[in-house]
This record gives C-alpha cells, sequence and structure tokens, in this order.
C-alpha cells in the first residue's frame, strides 16, 4: 500500500493552513468594521445628545385633559414625551413622542388624568423625557400649573 508522497502532503497543508487564515482574516475585517461603525454611531449620538437640553414652561390642567408646554433650549431636535402624576400616583401620558425642534415650543397633549382637581390639589409632579437619554425635565412646584 503506498501513500500520499510528502511533497504532496506539504502543498495539501499549506494550502489547507492558507485557506482557514484567510477565513478567519475575512470574519476579524468584517467584526472590526461592523465594531467600528457601532461605536461611531453611538460616539455621535453622545456628541449630538450633549448640546441638548428641555425645560418645561407651564402646565394647564382642565379636568382630566392636560398640556405641558415644552422648550428645546438645547441646539438639537427632540423627540419629547411627558407624563403628570398625581398625589396618589396616578398617570396620565403623552400617547406619542413629539418632535421638538431646536429653539422650539411645543405643548403635549395628555389625556386621563383624573384625581388633580380644579385647585391644583392632586398635583404631584410633572416629567418630560427625550430621545437622547438623560435630557429631561421635572416640576414638582405648583407655581408651574394652572388648573381649571
Amino acid at each position: 500500500m503506498k501513500g500520499l508522497s510528502p511533497l504532496i502532503a506539504s502543498v495539501l497543508l499549506i494550502a489547507f493552513t492558507v485557506s482557514i487564515a484567510m477565513i478567519i482574516m475575512g470574519w476579524l475585517s468584517t467584526f472590526a468594521r461592523t465594531t467600528t461603525t457601532n461605536i461611531s454611531t453611538k460616539a455621535e449620538t453622545a456628541l449630538g445628545c450633549s448640546d441638548a437640553s428641555i425645560t418645561i414652561d407651564h402646565i394647564y390642567v382642565s379636568g382630566t385633559d392636560a398640556v405641558i408646554v415644552v422648550k428645546n433650549t438645547g441646539f438639537v431636535d427632540l423627540n419629547v414625551s411627558g407624563m403628570i402624576v398625581n398625589t396618589t400616583g396616578g398617570i396620565c401620558s403623552t400617547t406619542a413622542a413629539t418632535s421638538v425642534p431646536k429653539g422650539g415650543t411645543k405643548a403635549l397633549s395628555l389625556s386621563g388624568c383624573q384625581g388633580i382637581g380644579s385647585n391644583c390639589a392632586g398635583f404631584s409632579r410633572a416629567i418630560v423625557t427625550t430621545n437622547c437619554g438623560g435630557v429631561s425635565d421635572e416640576v414638582t412646584s405648583r407655581a408651574y400649573v394652572t388648573c381649571s
């Protein structure tokens, strides 16, 4: 019985090693490219959000409906959501985020606000959040609230 010649065995071993090395290099290249893209995207978002700011100007409550007037005081367009919490823990919130351009003011409409009352005695707090993590505002003072 005759086996492979040493020359053919060496060529096959080298070819196998080179093909495995090419597969690993291709995978590493794709992994590095994907990771770099993800990090760049997150860095751009974080840098963009570093110039973001939102404030609650005023809150109007009428019956079970409420409006939170917000102002984008930053330099980035934001998507804003809001909620009002009453003293018994009841919550009413926006159904969808509202786009507020930089420097702009918008009214966020809320419905189903129970337990606040016409004299605002049940008001506990109003909170607005944005699509930029950590960029939000909260009001606990009734001085910002008009109830009717």
